[in-house]
């Protein structure tokens, strides 16, 4: 995950320290050069403080939260009347995830908050479209699929879906097929497809910088892979496809056929 931050020097030490070794902390060097900071790569998440220097920026980041509304801005701040003021104007822009030092920044818990928020929305409309399979599912491997879903970035392959649900291989395969998926492979899939999309979004970001920030070795596997899963290239999906279908095509792209359906299939061939 690469984070892009804007913060007083104690606040940008502890978000450090929170980040540890496996994610990614790039500083901006101003709030003149903040957005060059998230243009430079495919940020994940964006922490700032709008007081950072003492007076606060309210225009920069609605600037950049319209130029990027996918990117999850969270908002990390000492309390005081300008910080509080400046909480409020931005939550009616829409930006809702606020951390308060010394109150809500424990380590952990902050870690959850950044590693959340990229995958978010998306994720959890996917969850609320495949409840029905999922409830046939034992507790654990539902808890790892929602995990899949919500940060996939931490998941490579099918084998990290079945290390998060603490089972085997084989039997997280016999057990997504009872409920009616097809592999844990496309499961994985579908989560980096998610993601995919929520940056395709962003006007002015490129194809193939996004494949590449999702995990892809080149913009033809995340074609392949969008075709497959989605029924379209990520340029007609760009353009066209409505987050809430996105969803229900990626929903249908992991589910089974049904054997009415084969056979309906069958009868047409």
């Amino acid at each position: 995950m690469d984070v892009v931050a804007y913060l007083p020097r104690l606040l940008y030490s502890h978000l450090k320290i929170v980040l540890g070794s496996q994610h990614n902390l790039i500083p901006a060097g101003g709030w003149d050069t903040l957005q060059t900071a998230v243009l430079a790569q495919v940020t994940d998440v964006l922490v700032v403080d709008p007081a950072t220097d003492g007076t606060p920026h309210i225009d920069t980041i609605a600037e950049i939260h319209g130029q990027f509304p996918s990117l999850p801005i969270v908002v990390y701040t000492t309390p005081s009347v300008d910080s509080m003021r400046a909480l409020l104007e931005l939550g009616h822009l829409g930006i809702e995830h606020v951390v308060l030092n010394r109150f809500d920044d424990e380590r952990h818990r902050f870690l959850e908050l950044l590693e959340r928020v990229p995958g978010q929305v998306l994720g959890d409309r996917m969850l609320r479209t495949l409840t029905p399979e999922l409830a046939k599912l034992p507790v654990p491997l539902v808890r790892a699929v929602e995990r899949l879903f919500r940060t996939p970035a931490r998941f490579k392959n099918a084998q990290d879906l079945s290390a998060a649900a603490g089972t085997q291989l084989r039997t997280m395969y016999r057990q997504l097929d009872g409920a009616g998926f097809h592999s844990p492979r496309l499961f994985v899939a579908a989560a980096r497809l998610l993601r995919a999309y929520a940056l395709m979004r962003d006007p002015g970001r490129q194809i193939k910088d996004i494949a590449e920030k999702v995990g892809y070795h080149s913009q033809y596997q995340l074609t392949q892979h969008m075709r497959a899963l989605a029924g379209h290239t990520p340029r007609v999906v760009r353009k066209q496809v409505e987050p809430d279908e996105f969803v229900a095509l990626l929903a249908e792209g992991v589910r089974r056929p049904s054997q009415r359906r084969l056979d309906q299939e069958r009868s047409r061939s």
